[in-house]
């Protein structure tokens, strides 16, 4: 019988020593391009101002969570009854536009987050020197609602918890305190809109019983309408508690003692290693 040659395969070694020949003479151009970089970018992100995240954590509230056996005798009469909340309609309510143009509107939130490139006492944007270079209008142009709502989308961050039934809301901004300012804002103008929609949905509700009351001559039926018209003058009571009504807040918004960004130091180390690698094999590439 004839024995199979066995072929051994060796991976080809890395002379390493040859390559660190090649970059010595070039060793103080790589080196002090790098800490030039770094530095410059150190430089740059230093004109970048600290940003700061305020988060807050709420949750239905625990009645609204319970089904209300009063809501399928109302819509049996055709009735909006409006449910109660639940943690996919808060997230749709803080990530509306209609909720961020509320919040800029009535409070100062672009002073808060322009700071200085907001004029108080016009109510606009103050030009920068490359604005009146590119353009002939001088004069501050106030923000309106699209401004608001791409301010929102970029700084306001919703997530939500569904198997702890709760949401994370936090917003960016230059202040620590003016985030968590700012976040208030959005909870307090949160439960004012869903509680002036629940004063309207009881308002049209009512009224709807009331006709009904008048058209109706069967006792039963009457009796049945007069307990649906208290129980929907309950439900608009109970809406007036502000306090419980719409959400309950477990964590509330808190100034932060810490930015989120920028890391200047890592960013410029970043910057200072690439070009590092990509002085190497440049030099690398040049010698034959």
């Amino acid at each position: 019988m004839e024995k199979s040659d066995k072929v051994e395969i060796q991976a080809p070694s890395i002379d390493f020593a040859r390559y660190f020949n090649a970059l010595l003479p070039h060793w103080w151009k790589i080196i002090g391009l790098s800490i030039v970089v770094g530095l410059a970018t150190l430089i740059v992100m230093f004109q970048s101002p600290n940003v700061y995240q305020a988060t807050a954590i709420i949750t239905p509230p625990v009645d609204e969570k319970r089904q209300n056996p009063a809501l399928g005798a109302l819509a049996s009469f055709g009735v909006d009854v409006g449910g109660p909340s639940k943690v996919e309609d808060l997230e749709a309510l803080f990530k509306s536009n209609d909720l961020t143009v509320r919040v800029f509107r009535k409070y100062k939130a672009w002073q808060i987050l322009l700071q200085d490139k907001f004029d108080p006492a016009t109510g606009g944007i103050r030009s920068t020197w490359t604005d009146r270079l590119l353009s002939r209008k001088k004069q501050p142009k106030p923000p309106g609602d699209w401004d608001a709502i791409r301010a929102g989308k970029e700084r306001m961050k919703v997530s939500v918890n569904r198997k702890a039934g709760n949401l994370s809301i936090s917003f960016e901004s230059p202040s620590a305190e003016g985030s968590a300012e700012i976040l208030t804002h959005y909870l307090e103008e949160a439960k004012s809109r869903l509680q002036e929609e629940a004063f309207e949905r009881a308002e049209k509700n009512k009224r709807f019983i009331e006709e009904q009351i008048g058209k109706t001559i069967d006792a039963l039926t009457r009796d049945r309408l007069y307990t649906l018209y208290g129980q929907e003058v309950e439900r608009e009571m109970l809406a007036r508690n502000r306090e419980q009504f719409g959400f309950r807040v477990i964590d509330s918004p808190r100034a932060p003692d810490q930015k989120v960004r920028p890391a200047r130091a890592r960013t410029a180390a970043s910057f200072a290693l690439g070009v590092f690698l990509l002085a190497c094999g440049y030099f690398l590439s040049r010698r034959k």
